[in-house]
């Protein structure tokens, strides 16, 4: 996408400030701008599915630590409830600690929504990333 530029200033922790920069010199940037650019533009691409309607199919991926209190149990619950849309699981032991699992998902967007919020607010998940696509009619 292209036209007018905006500038922005933006707040960000210095820890992530700090990985952003490493990051942009091992991928060979020469701007900070573009690859908070490039950034951006993952992240609505990578969130599109939210605005979608009718029926979509993809998979969720959470990272979590096992070791936390209850994570395993209230993550499980929640599938329970959306069996609907669940056509799959898969559970892949990372290391001693962390635990990484992918649920492949198909059905009405509304639902999906409501499920990702749901597993995205259990204490103890490290990360949570989402693929989605519209399913033809």
């Amino acid at each position: 996408m292209t036209g007018k530029v905006v500038k922005t200033g933006v707040a960000v922790p210095e820890g992530i400030m700090s990985e952003f920069q490493e990051l942009i010199k091992t991928l060979g940037y020469r701007s900070r701008s573009r690859a908070f650019q490039d950034a951006i533009q993952l992240f609505i691409t990578s969130n599109k599915w939210v605005r979608l309607s009718g029926r979509i199919a993809g998979c969720v991926v959470i990272t979590y630590d096992h070791e936390e209190h209850e994570v395993e149990e209230k993550l499980t619950d929640i599938q329970h409830n959306f069996l609907d849309v669940i056509s799959a699981t898969m559970h892949i032991h990372l290391t001693k600690k962390y635990c990484m699992l992918i649920i492949a998902l198909r059905g009405d967007v509304e639902v999906v929504k409501k499920l990702y919020n749901e597993l995205s607010s259990v204490r103890g998940i490290t990360n949570i990333q989402s693929a989605f696509t519209s399913v033809p009619t």
